[in-house]
C-alpha cells in the first residue's frame, strides 16, 4: 500500500527546507481508509530517502494519536533515524516496534542509527503518520520517494560506491589535517609515538612512575593541592561548611593525597573505534569489502552443511543489545577485522572493522601498535590535563596509565546489569524476582580485581537504562500491561491488600473500578490502567518509585559488600524523565547524569539540590563539520574553534555549582565516518581515525583544566563566552 510524502506526487520529490526542518503527513486515517485497513496487518512501514547535499539527515516517524497535533502534544512514539549523505536509501520501520519495547531499532542494510522515543501505541489509535526531517542547517535538501505499507520486510538493494578510503577517512570531502595515504598515516603516527623513521621506538611501552602534571598545583593524582583535607588512601567525597550567605556548602571529592578533586575525564579511551560495516557494505574500500565478502560465504557455507562458524567459542556479553552472543571470529588475514554468523545481519553476518586499529598496525606492527597507541595516548591525557580515564576505556591502558579512573560495572563480570527470565519494560528487571538478588551478587563480583586499587575514583552502577528514556513513564503501568507472570504483580497485589485492609470494595471507591478481587487486578494484561481507572495513579505512581528503588538499592548493596572503599557514581541516566528516577539516590555516594545541554549548571543545581548530594557528568559532547564526519552528534558548534569554546563553557559555568564535582566527555576517538555498532558517525573526538588531535579542542581543554579548581572554589571567574551553536545532526 502505497503512501504519499506529498500529496498528488507519484515518484520521487525534492524537498528543500529551513533550519527548523519539515513535516510531511504520510498517513491520515480519516482521509486514508484503504490505508487503514492495510495499516492493520501490515509488516512494517518503508521510507526512502536520500540526502542531496554534503551532510548527514536526519529523519523521523511520528506516530499521533487523534487530536495530539491538534493540541500541540508531542506524538505518542516517535522513531528518529539518519543515513549518509549522497545516497538512496530504503528504510523500512518494523511495525512491531509500536509497543514500545524497542529503544535502539536493529540496523538495516545503508541506514544508520534509529531511536525510537514514547510509549506503545496501538494500530488501531493511530491517527496520523508524520514523516519530518528535523532541525538542521538552513537551506538543507532531501529527495523522498512515496512511502509503503508492506505485508513484509523488504530486501534491500544500493548501488555501491566506496564512501571511505584504506584510513576509514571520508572519501567525498576535503579538510585541514585530512592524511594524504597510508605513508602519510605511518608518518603521522611514528612522529606522535616518538619514534624514528624507521620505525625504532623510543620506549617500549608507558613509563613507569608516578604521571607528571605541568598543571600549576596539581599532584600526582591531578588533584588540587591548593585545597587539602584528610588523606585517606582513597577517593572521597568531603563538603565544606554552608557559607554565611546561605549558599549551600561545596562538594569536593578528594584524592588518595587529601587533594580537592574534581573529575575532567574523557570516555571511551582505546585505540580505534571498531566500523559496523555489514549494514554499510555497498560503501566501503575494496580491502573491507573483500573481507566482508568472504565473511558472508563462510557464514552461508557453514549455515549449509550445518555447522556453527564459531559455535566452539564461549558466550560474551553484548551489553548494549542486552542479550548474549557467540565471541566473533577474527580474520587471521588482517585482525582488525572480526565477524560472526547472525541472521539479524545484513547478509547474515554482524561484522566490524576498526581503520583506528588497522592504521596503527600499518605504522608499528603487530607487535609494537599497543605500546605506541598506549604512549601517544598518555601524552595527549597529560598534556589536556586530564585526571579521569573515563567509562568504557581500554581495562590494559588502566592498569599501566596510572591514573585516576572510573569503571562500568555492568562490563566487568560478563553478566551485564542484573536482569530476570520476565522483563517488566525494555530493559527493566522483575526486581521482586528472587532472581534479581542472584544476578546481583554475580554481577558485583566484577569489582573483586579492582576492589584494592587506590587509582580508581569509583563505579557507574550501568548507563542510561532503555526503560528511563520514556517522559512520565510509571513502571507499575507498563507491569500491568505485560502478559508475562511477574513476580513483580504478585508484590503488587500484596502490597494493595495491605493498604487497603484487604478490601477490595475500599480499592474500587478509590480507583473508580469494579474488580472482583485483588487478583482480578492482575488476571489480565491492562492497558493504560492510570487511564482506565484514574484513581489507581498515586498508587501505580508510588508502587513505581518502589520498583525503582529496589532496582537501585539491591545491586547497590551487593556492590557495597564486595567493595567498601570506592565511590559508588550512580546509573549515568540520560536525563531525569521523572522524579521517580531519583529513588535510592541514598545508595550512591555521587549522582551521576549524561548532560547534553549547552553547560550542566542547571541540571546539577536542580538534581543536588533536590537530593542535596554531588553530582557528576558522565557525559557530554559537541560536534562541527568543518573537518571530517558528516554529522555533529548530540550538540553542534560551527567550527573547531568553536568545539573549544564550547568545553570551556559547559565544565567551567557548571564548576560554579557546589555540587558539580566534575564531567567526562563522550568521546576520545571520532566515531567511524561510517557508523559504529549501532550506526553513530559523529565528529565529536578528541583525536581523528589517524589519532592526531584537532588543536583547538586541545588547547581550549588545557586553559579550561589550569582554572577549573579556581572556578569551583570562588577564586576565579567562570569562562563566559558562550559558543556558537546550531542545530546538530544526531539520531
Amino acid at each position: 500500500m502505497q503512501l504519499l510524502c506529498q500529496s498528488g506526487q507519484e515518484g520521487p520529490v525534492d524537498v528543500t527546507y529551513p533550519a527548523e526542518g519539515i513535516d510531511l503527513t504520510i498517513f491520515n486515517r480519516e482521509t486514508q481508509p484503504e490505508a487503514a485497513r492495510a495499516l492493520e496487518h501490515a509488516a512494517c512501514l518503508t521510507v526512502v530517502a536520500q540526502s542531496l547535499d554534503e551532510h548527514s539527515v536526519c529523519l523521523q516517524l511520528a506516530f499521533y494519536e487523534a487530536g495530539q497535533r491538534e493540541r500541540g502534544d508531542d506524538p505518542t512514539l516517535r522513531a528518529v533515524f539518519g543515513l549518509l549523505p549522497g545516497v538512496k536509501v530504503p528504510v523500512p520501520f518494523d511495525l512491531t516496534w509500536l509497543d514500545g519495547e524497542t529503544l535502539f531499532a536493529p540496523r538495516t542494510l545503508g541506514r544508520l542509527k534509529m531511536t525510537i522515543f514514547g510509549k506503545r501505541i496501538r494500530r488501531t489509535d493511530i491517527a496520523e503518520i508524520v514523516l519530518s526531517a528535523t532541525p538542521s542547517l538552513p537551506d538543507r535538501s532531501v529527495r523522498l520517494w512515496p512511502c509503503e505499507l508492506l505485508d513484509q520486510m523488504p530486501e534491500i538493494d544500493i548501488q555501491p560506491q566506496p564512501l571511505v578510503d584504506e584510513l576509514g577517512q571520508w572519501l567525498p570531502k576535503q579538510w585541514p589535517g585530512k592524511v594524504a595515504d597510508r605513508a602519510a598515516c605511518d608518518a603521522v603516527l611514528r612522529k606522535m609515538a616518538g619514534d624514528d623513521a624507521s620505525g625504532k621506538s623510543e620506549t617500549s611501552g608507558v613509563p613507569a612512575g608516578d604521571p607528571v602534571y605541568t598543571l600549576d598545583g596539581w599532584g600526582r593524582f591531578g588533584g588540587w593541592t591548593g585545597k587539602r583535607f584528610k588523606a585517606t588512601g582513597w577517593f572521597r567525597v568531603e563538603r565544606e561548611p554552608a557559607g554565611s550567605d546561605g549558599r549551600p556548602g561545596r562538594f569536593w571529592l578528594v584524592d588518595p593525597d587529601g587533594n580537592a578533586f574534581v573529575s575532567t575525564g574523557v570516555d571511551c579511551i582505546g585505540p580505534g573505534v571498531g566500523a559496523r560495516v555489514d549494514p554499510v557494505r555497498p560503501w566501503l574500500d575494496a580491502h573491507v569489502a573483500g573481507l566482508l565478502d568472504h565473511a558472508i560465504d563462510a557464514a552461508k557455507a557453514s549455515s549449509a552443511d550445518g555447522a556453527s562458524h564459531d559455535s566452539a567459542k564461549p558466550a560474551a556479553t553484548d551489553v548494549y543489545a542486552g542479550r548474549r552472543r557467540s565471541e566473533p571470529v577474527v580474520d587471521p588475514t588482517d585482525p582488525s577485522f572480526s565477524w560472526r554468523a547472525d541472521a539479524r545481519g545484513c547478509g547474515g553476518v554482524t561484522a566490524f572493522y576498526d581503520y583506528g586499529k588497522a592504521n596503527l598496525r600499518a605504522a608499528f606492527g603487530e607487535n609494537g601498535w599497543r605500546a605506541a597507541w598506549a604512549r601517544i595516548t598518555r601524552r595527549h591525557l597529560l598534556d589536556w590535563g586530564v585526571n579521569t580515564i573515563g567509562n568504557w576505556s581500554d581495562r590494559a591502558f588502566i592498569r599501566e596509565a596510572g591514573l585516576p579512573y572510573v569503571l562500568p560495572v555492568e562490563e566487568l563480570a560478563g553478566v551485564g546489569f542484573p536482569s530476570t527470565p520476565h522483563m517488566v519494560f525494555r530493559d527493566f528487571p522483575d526486581v521482586f524476582d528472587p532472581e534479581y538478588e542472584r544476578q546481583a551478587a554475580r554481577y558485583a563480583a566484577g569489582l573483586e580485581a579492582w576492589k584494592d586499587d587506590p587509582n580508581m575514583i569509583g563505579y557507574f552502577m550501568r548507563n542510561e537504562p532503555n526503560w528511563a528514556f520514556v517522559y512520565d513513564l510509571n513502571i507499575a503501568e507498563e507491569m500491568l500491561a505485560n502478559p508475562a507472570d511477574l513476580a513483580s504483580k504478585r508484590r503488587f497485589v500484596d502490597w494493595l491488600r495491605e493498604r487497603y485492609s484487604d478490601s477490595i470494595a475500599t480499592l474500587n471507591g478509590h480507583w473508580g473500578a469494579e474488580f472482583g478481587s485483588f487478583d482480578e487486578i492482575t488476571a489480565e494484561p491492562r492497558f493504560r490502567a492510570a487511564s482506565a481507572w484514574p484513581g489507581s495513579a498515586d498508587d501505580l505512581h508510588t508502587f513505581s518509585t518502589m520498583m525503582i528503588d529496589r532496582y537501585v538499592r539491591v545491586p547497590a548493596e551487593a556492590l557495597r559488600r564486595v567493595d567498601p572503599h570506592h565511590l559508588n557514581l550512580g546509573m549515568r541516566y540520560a536525563y531525569i524523565t521523572d522524579k521517580s528516577l531519583l529513588a535510592g539516590a541514598d545508595c550512591y555516594d555521587v549522582f551521576s547524569i549524561n548532560s547534553y545541554q549547552r553547560t550542566a549548571y542547571d541540571q546539577v543545581e536542580q538534581v543536588g539540590r533536590m537530593l542535596d548530594m554531588p553530582v557528576m557528568v558522565g557525559e557530554f559532547h559537541h560536534g562541527a563539520l568543518d573537518r571530517g564526519l558528516t554529522a555533529h552528534g548530540i550538540r553542534g558548534v560551527t567550527t573547531q574553534t568553536e568545539r573549544g569554546v564550547a568545553y570551556r563553557y559547559y565544565v567551567e559555568q557548571a564548576a560554579r555549582s557546589p555540587y558539580f564535582v566534575g564531567a567526562h566527555y563522550f568521546q576520545y576517538n571520532d566515531q567511524s565516518a561510517i557508523g559504529r555498532f549501532d550506526g553513530e558517525n559523529y565528529q565529536i573526538g578528541l583525536v581523528d581515525v589517524c589519532m592526531q588531535e584537532y588543536p583547538e579542542m586541545a588547547a581550549a581543554m588545557r586553559d579550561c583544566h589550569e582554572a577549573v579548581y579556581r572556578v569551583a572554589a570562588g577564586e576565579r571567574v567562570a569562562f563566559d563566552r558562550v559558543p556558537e551553536e546550531v542545530n546538530p545532526i544526531h539520531y
